[in-house]
């Protein structure tokens, strides 16, 4: 098995996370607040910016996305938001995810915020318990995704050094 490599995505890498994005969207449509057709009508240049951003980190096998995740800052919450976080299936269950996770909550640290926050739906059982056992506690904040469909927002307060 090939190893696996966690890095911070630029522009040129905007068609491999083009094609992970879609095949998240198409495996767990219930874990994303976006839908497969909305992005697969998005132009390259949205690929591109998005990749580029500095905010999201891949994890590499064999020259492919076989995981990815993005955080942003929320200025007005002094704090992180965690999103798009998705493993293949077949790679499940290898740390791979906590890798991810790390990498977000590191660079969110680094930047000084004081927490990463992130919803997860009440339908994605292995998701919350991945978050709670991370750390991630509940906020006490939901809301409705799609009829029908609640998420939970969790968070993680960022440790400081010193």
């Amino acid at each position: 098995m090939a190893s696996v490599i966690i890095r911070g995505l630029a522009a040129q890498d905007w068609r491999q996370l083009r094609q992970a994005r879609l095949a998240a969207l198409a495996e767990a449509p219930y874990a994303f607040a976006s839908t497969l057709d909305r992005e697969e009508a998005f132009p390259d240049e949205t690929w591109r910016e998005r990749a580029g951003s500095g905010r999201t980190f891949g994890a590499w096998q064999d020259g492919v996305i076989i995981g990815m995740a993005t955080g942003f800052a929320e200025e007005a919450r002094d704090g992180w938001h965690l999103v798009g976080m998705w493993v293949t299936p077949e790679c499940r269950g290898r740390g791979i995810a906590d890798q991810l996770v790390g990498a977000v909550c590191e660079l969110a640290r680094q930047s000084g915020a004081e927490s990463v926050r992130l919803w997860v739906t009440d339908v994605n059982d292995r998701a919350r318990a991945f978050y709670r056992r991370l750390g991630f506690l509940p906020t006490g904040q939901r809301q409705l995704l799609r009829p029908g469909e609640w998420e939970e927002e969790l968070s993680l307060p960022m440790q400081r050094a010193g």
